[in-house]
């Protein structure tokens, strides 16, 4: 028999403003406002986080010589906890 891991987060009710056409939109496309709009900012959160790490490699990119093997040392630090934020 497969086991299921089933995990529950803590969730708290906010109040939200949204332009009428927006809200009818979502209507149409969803019949759970709340998951609907944690789903949404939890990609626009993520998609942030990915444009801050493709912003940091960038800037790595554009060190030379001694630059960047001192950025390399940090660089790897910085990579990582970018990505443990992704996966949280």
């Amino acid at each position: 028999m497969p086991e299921f891991l089933v995990i529950f987060m803590a969730t708290r009710s906010i109040s939200l403003s949204l332009e009428e056409a927006l809200l009818a939109d979502l209507d149409a496309h969803s019949t759970n406002r709340s998951a609907a709009v944690s789903e949404a900012i939890s990609q626009w959160l993520r998609h942030r986080q990915v444009a801050q790490l493709q912003q940091a490699y960038a800037d790595l990119n554009q060190l030379q010589g001694g630059d960047l093997e001192e950025a390399t040392v940090g660089g790897g630090a910085m990579g990582a906890e970018a990505l443990e934020r992704l996966n949280a």
